[in-house]
């Protein structure tokens, strides 16, 4: 999967992009843009790859990605064969941060909106209870136009920035500067995607964004907030959760299968980063 810079061109007559995307699978390829993205998931199911989260999506599922923030959308296998009668449906938001001009996002009375689209850069899965609450309004708003539209949108992003009824997608923010930077993490992140099953050393990562070890090491951390050690251990844990909760293999071929070569490393990475047992994780699903 390689996250590919998108340009997105808004309709002429209006400020943001908003459209109800429907087609047999989702095709995007994993990619970032710097505009804002609120996705409404209206038919379909697979999984989603949001910076170095793993989750499922289905029907109801409502996020909000971030400036630059990779994602990409996968629907399960039967979407992909021939005749399968299925269809991937979203309703999908697109704006810029200063879409209502560069001063109005900060004013006083849109902080909360403000420090929202600063959040995303992790990205937002917001709760079923919110959602619930939300979906006439998100299915509703696509049929508006002009200054209703425009106004639907912003009370939409109102009620979203008041809930506390959601969850931070990925640890840390990307920051990515320019052209160059988005080749380099590109070329890192599609490398990660295509083997965090296996071994993978700083020297052959740091190859590929052609920096030394150090340099790499620096820039990296610069750019994500974290270690590029971190980072891995992320997109293996989330992979394990993914696993761990389909009840199809053992705590030890999970280790495996998500690219720890030391069951006692696993275990212990996991509490880690999930501050839970990969048994007590298992149990939450399964129960």
């Amino acid at each position: 999967m390689k996250p590919q810079l998108l340009k997105i061109s808004n309709p002429l007559d209006y400020s943001f992009n908003l459209f109800d995307q429907e087609a047999d699978y989702f095709p995007t390829p994993w990619h970032y843009h710097p505009e804002v993205e609120i996705v409404f998931m209206l038919e379909s199911k697979g999984e989603k790859y949001i910076g170095s989260s793993v989750t499922d999506f289905e029907p109801g599922d409502l996020v909000m990605i971030g400036s630059y923030l990779p994602h990409y959308y996968k629907n399960n296998s039967n979407y992909y064969e021939t005749d399968s009668g299925l269809r991937a449906r979203s309703l999908v938001i697109h704006f810029n941060e200063d879409f209502m001009g560069k001063d109005f996002i900060n004013t006083s009375e849109n902080f909360l909106v403000k420090q929202m689209l600063e959040n995303s850069r992790r990205g937002l899965q917001f709760g079923r209870d919110f959602i619930e609450g939300l979906r006439e309004e998100l299915t509703s708003l696509i049929k508006l136009e002009n200054m209703d539209r425009l106004l639907g949108l912003l009370s939409l992003l109102n009620k979203m920035s008041k809930t506390q009824d959601f969850n931070f997608l990925t640890s840390d923010p990307i920051y990515l500067n320019n052209s160059v930077d988005s080749d380099r993490i590109k070329k890192v992140f599609e490398f990660v995607m295509a083997n965090f099953q296996k071994e993978i050393k700083l020297q052959e990562i740091a190859g590929l964004a052609s920096m030394s070890e150090s340099a790499f090491s620096r820039y990296f951390k610069k750019r994500t907030r974290k270690t590029f050690s971190t980072f891995l251990t992320e997109i293996r844990i989330e992979h394990a959760c993914k696993l761990l909760q389909k009840d199809k293999h053992s705590v030890s071929e999970v280790s495996y299968e998500s690219g720890f070569n030391n069951l006692s490393n696993f275990n212990r990475q996991f509490k880690s980063v999930k501050k839970t047992t990969p048994l007590s994780y298992r149990s939450r699903f399964l129960a």
